[in-house]
């Protein structure tokens, strides 16, 4: 089982949105040594929480910073951009860094009405469905030209590999489509874990080998955060739990309090069924027991590959919690094989 690494450069009580950066770029180089098999990054906009509207420019740094992990965008959202446009910074870095690069697509627009409004210069967030899916893949995919004519787009460079196409989402409709067109499938569990058992079986059932997959391939991407101790976990854990409620209860634009604000705070009961529900889909505590939950969770729903997302306060418990498991499941995953 490959695992691997999902950052958002949280801004947190004890960074600014510069540091947040800094921290996603020291994270990569150590994924990268860790033994990691991805790192991607994601696309938010308007946020005061996360400094991660740029992947397609992340990704560039990222990539010549590290050496053999790949890395990619969880993901880009398609509803905001053309195609063509995609295609041709998606192209450009396979050119620079072939055989590393993955195109995670989402449909969800990253952002609140007015920054939606902003990107589309006014309007509204374009269909980014399916449709729009099979157009970029059939820029990515077209052979290099041997003429001159302009009767045809297509997307430059025209190099000959491609970068790895994955649909993201949290819904059957996502996996159906990823299944039809065998194409790998990232279930976003640390966004919603609702429907996770029937989109892993829509995509199960309906996979159709492809010249990309011969057979199904599921990404599953959960929040966990790792420590040298319980009591530990319990502290760090309670920095994204405040923050869960404040997003996504009360709407508020923040960053990720600090643990001692979260450790004050007095939750209501509306508040508590707002954690009860995100704790359902989020692993935390020591390293041996997270590492075990993982590995059962992995296992019992045919997930091929892990993603890890993991917001702290502070960015050394990030780190730490990357490196522990690392050694408990990389390392000793490599030494049973």
């Amino acid at each position: 089982m490959k695992i691997s690494i999902l950052d958002q450069s949280p801004v947190t009580a004890a960074s600014s949105p510069r540091e947040a950066v800094q921290q996603t770029l020291d994270l990569a180089v150590a994924a990268d040594k860790l033994g990691y098999h991805r790192f991607w990054v994601s696309e938010h906009h308007n946020s005061m929480s996360f400094a991660s509207a740029s992947p397609e420019i992340m990704l560039t740094r990222i990539a010549g910073m590290t050496e053999r992990i790949r890395v990619g965008s969880g993901g880009v959202l398609l509803g905001h951009y053309s195609p063509l446009k995609i295609a041709e910074q998606f192209r450009l870095l396979e050119c620079f860094y072939p055989g590393r690069i993955d195109l995670g697509l989402g449909r969800a627009s990253g952002a609140d009405k007015l920054a939606t409004s902003a990107l589309h210069n006014g309007g509204e967030l374009r269909d980014g469905g399916f449709e729009r899916v099979a157009e970029l893949r059939r820029l990515l995919s077209a052979a290099p030209r041997k003429d001159s004519s302009y009767n045809a787009v297509h997307a430059s460079p025209m190099v000959e590999s491609q970068p790895e196409i994955w649909i993201l989402g949290t819904s059957p409709a996502s996996a159906q489509y990823a299944a039809e067109n065998g194409l790998p499938y990232a279930f976003g569990a640390f966004i919603n874990h609702e429907h996770l058992v029937p989109a892993l079986e829509t995509y199960h059932r309906n996979f159709r080998p492809s010249a990309v997959r011969q057979k199904p391939y599921v990404n599953l991407a959960v929040f966990a955060v790792a420590c040298d101790s319980e009591e530990r976990a319990r502290q760090v854990i309670k920095s994204s739990e405040l923050w869960v409620v404040n997003s996504f209860l009360h709407k508020q634009n923040v960053v990720f309090p600090s643990m001692a604000e979260a450790a004050a705070h007095s939750y209501t009961p509306n508040e508590e069924l707002v954690l009860q529900f995100r704790r359902r889909a989020a692993v935390y505590g020591s390293v041996d027991k997270v590492a075990s939950t993982l590995r059962n969770m992995t296992a019992n729903l045919m997930a091929d590959e892990l993603t890890i997302i993991t917001i702290t306060e502070q960015f050394q418990d990030r780190l730490r919690s990357y490196e522990l498991l690392a050694e408990a499941l990389i390392e000793r995953e490599a030494a049973n094989t």
